[in-house]
């Protein structure tokens, strides 16, 4: 296919990437072997080498088989950036076992749904969210629940002061054996250690196999488990070294000292468990852990840490420019920004360059964009030929173009269509949905799998896409995603709601947030509305996660419909534009 991008990019990108056949943990050991001291977490100022994350994965592989997992079984992370999250995954990855990453602030009923639909019997939990999902825990049966305390990496000054500020208000683990702390597992006797220091991947598992389970909206709008392979995610990690201009450190045998990242975006993402993490770790380049995600805690571990890199939504960028911390400081050990998950204003983008730059930093804010369904990112505008409004060029290897929607047809440049990708980081489909996989992968009239979007945009004849809106029905609240139809579902299953519609309204600090539209039935109207509001936003409170709750809630009479006789989100959105233009007129 022709692939006008190639001319644009900077210098140390190449048009293909040779990705080694190897599983995510053998990547890892990889990089132990060739950096063995080298730092590869830091959390709160704990330091962990290579070595020492080698031998900690070592361990707790050997405890999971302990506990009787083996090939095949599904375990839960149900954790924030800490370093237990890290260790979990790779030791899972060494036996064969999937990974199902989950946000861990999602509410009970979501937890015990994204358990039970990937036949999920074991869990990694932090004890301050584990009490309010006990109860479903005990209902779907799950065998072993893994403590996780913050407390377990911070030094003894720093784990004092987190339990007068917050350990000591959270309740003790119930006893029982369902119940097995993170200490314990490197307490107990090592049965396997010999043999897991021999071989590196004892289960067999394969590049290609199922590996990973991410949570995301699907190219339609409506939740999906995605399922990714070791192979998927280490093919955008050895194009890590050329995104951020470094020659290859397995090919040079030399990196850089003290490059980090500052890993922000949560590992239930793909954009943070991919690229902010083990594209670092493939790499020999540290991962600094931060467990909040806020524009304050990234502040501070700037001015703590220095990162070299840092990944993140638009909301992020625009909190450090109100750091009050950040305006008194320099920032020249910065060498490349990435700004993902949502649009990213050109008003953006100038003001935040204009920040760095006086402080000493002198690069771009360099916009990407991808899709779970690809791991994370398939295109990122180069450092050195960047073009505003414009998301970028393909990433080597990858295939983009846009066509028609509905169709095959190819547009020429210039023209408005869906944007599809190919390459290797395409997923192998979503989990136990064949119709739903067949209907977001096609192979197109030249053999290969393109993955339909969702999304409408365009490729100018230089090579550069641009995004221009979205087709599937998904909305980006401070860039995670969150689904309108999970959202009305909710507010409908409440007494007194006939109907509802949640679209996106724009947000200063989040770009968007949620506006509910409800259609109360007559019983409800009759005796006011007050508590029906009360009702409707302590659900969504306890049943969605804190992005999806709605902001605004605007009662109706009825709702517009389509030809076809669904609510036409499209009317209300326009509505609410022109509604809001009128406010400020």
């Amino acid at each position: 296919m022709r692939k006008p991008w190639l001319k644009h990019y900077d210098p140390l990108m190449k048009e293909t990437i040779q990705c080694p056949e190897r599983t995510m943990i053998e990547m890892l050991v990889r990089t132990a072997k060739v950096f063995p001291n080298r730092t590869a977490l830091v959390f709160e100022g704990t330091v962990i080498s290579f070595t020492q994350l080698m031998d900690r994965v070592r361990t707790v592989a050997d405890r999971l088989l302990h506990l009787g997992m083996r090939k095949g079984d599904v375990l839960t992370i149900c954790l924030p950036n800490i370093p237990h999250a890290v260790i979990a995954f790779y030791a899972a990855n060494q036996l064969g076992i999937v990974v199902n990453m989950v946000h861990p602030k999602t509410p009970p009923d979501e937890l015990a749904e994204f358990m039970t639909s990937t036949r999920s019997r074991y869990i990694f939990i932090l004890n301050a969210f584990m009490f309010r999902s006990l109860d479903v825990m005990d209902k779907i049966g799950v065998e072993k629940i893994i403590v996780c305390q913050i407390g377990d990496y911070l030094s003894p000054i720093k784990k004092a002061g987190f339990w007068i500020s917050k350990g000591h208000k959270i309740p003790p683990t119930p006893q029982g054996e369902r119940y097995v702390s993170w200490l314990s597992f490197f307490d107990a006797p090592k049965e396997t250690e010999t043999k897991n220091e021999d071989a590196v991947n004892p289960a067999g598992m394969g590049p290609h196999d199922p590996a990973v389970y991410l949570h995301s909206g699907g190219t339609t709008g409506n939740p999906k488990t995605i399922v990714l392979s070791s192979h998927n995610m280490n093919y955008l990690a050895v194009t890590g070294p050329q995104i951020v201009n470094i020659e290859d450190p397995f090919v040079t045998g030399k990196l850089p000292d003290g490059l980090s990242m500052a890993a922000i975006l949560p590992l239930f993402h793909g954009f943070g468990l991919c690229m902010c993490m083990h594209t670092m770790i493939c790499n020999g380049i540290a991962t600094i852990l931060i467990p909040m995600f806020t524009p304050d805690s990234l502040a501070k571990v700037i001015l703590r840490e220095k990162p070299s890199f840092i990944a993140a939504v638009p909301t992020l960028f625009e909190g450090m420019m109100k750091s009050k911390i950040l305006k008194k400081s320099r920032l020249p050990f910065l060498k490349a920004c990435f700004c993902g998950g949502d649009n990213l204003s050109a008003d953006l983008k100038k003001r935040f360059e204009s920040f760095i730059r006086e402080r000493g930093a002198q690069i771009s804010l360099r916009e990407g964009y991808g899709l779970t369904e690809t791991v994370t990112v398939c295109c990122v505008n180069p450092e050195f030929q960047s073009r505003e409004g414009s998301i970028g060029l393909p990433l080597p290897g990858l295939g983009m173009k846009v066509v028609h929607v509905g169709t095959h047809q190819e547009l020429s440049p210039g023209g408005q269509g869906e944007i599809c990708v190919s390459g290797p980081t395409v997923m192998l489909g979503y989990l136990d949905d064949e119709a739903e996989t067949n209907e977001a992968i096609h192979v197109h009239e030249d053999d290969i799998p393109w993955v339909h979007t969702g999304d409408f945009g365009y490729m100018d004849k230089e090579g550069y896409f641009y995004f221009t809106q979205r087709l599937k029905r998904i909305i980006k609240v401070s860039g995670v995603p969150v689904f309108p139809s999970q959202i009305e579902s909710v507010i409908e299953s409440i007494p007194g709601v006939a109907s509802a519609c949640a679209i996106a309204i724009p947000d200063d600090y989040r770009i968007h947030a949620v506006k509910a539209f409800v259609v109360p039935d007559p019983e409800a109207l009759s005796s006011g509305l007050d508590g029906l509001r009360d009702r409707i936003m302590d659900t969504c409170g306890n049943k969605l996660i804190a992005y999806a709750c709605p902001v605004e809630i605007e009662f109706r009479k009825d709702l517009p419909k389509t030809l076809v006789g669904k609510i036409d989100y499209v009317v209300l959105e326009k509505q609410e534009l022109e509604k809001r233009a009128a406010d400020n007129a």
